[in-house]
């Protein structure tokens, strides 16, 4: 695949500010979960994955950074978290689960949504205020706030203002 970005205008992983919102498109961990469940009606999410161009399109100039949820939603929000030398908290009850994976506990719900890749969901990270602007706009996918940037390092993971201890490893390319 091949793509052009005009000069100035492409979305780094690196422009994460303190106070920003963290968002996903869609719905994360379908993929992954077709991929241990063969035949199941969530195949299409890993047969024919969706891309995001019009949401992607729409971003320009509203996001601070963004990344495609192709090796699990931690891991890829972990790059941005190192390319812009930030932190983050990342709200689990608020992660945008298809039905099929709310009925799993939340382990295993987690697990998927967080460690799945396959997805190809953006993740981003935009200002309150371009957020706003962001929703007058007509998107073709749904949009999840699922945390904030932070100053201090690290990705911390929290339910219901609790913090949760949570290790989890996406896709490892070169292992």
């Amino acid at each position: 695949a091949l793509g052009w970005v005009e000069i100035g205008k492409a979305v780094p992983r690196s422009g994460a500010k303190p106070g920003d919102l963290i968002c996903v498109s869609g719905t994360v961990g379908d993929a992954a979960f077709a991929l241990n469940h063969f035949g199941h009606p969530l195949q299409k999410r890993l047969d024919y994955p969706t891309p995001r161009c019009q949401l992607g399109t729409a971003l320009k100039g509203l996001a601070n950074s963004m990344i495609d949820v192709s090796d699990g939603l931690a891991q890829d929000l972990e790059h941005i978290l190192k390319a812009s030398q930030v932190g983050a908290t990342l709200g689990l009850e608020k992660l945008p689960i298809s039905p099929a994976l709310q009925a799993l506990n939340d382990e295993q719900r987690w697990q998927y949504a967080l460690a799945g890749g396959d997805d190809y969901e953006l993740c981003f990270t935009i200002s309150p205020q371009n957020y706003e602007k962001l929703l007058q706009k007509h998107l073709d996918v749904s949009i999840s706030i699922i945390g904030s940037i932070q100053q201090q390092h690290g990705l911390t993971f929290e339910k219901d203002g609790v913090d949760h201890s949570l290790q989890f490893n996406g896709y490892q390319h070169f292992a």
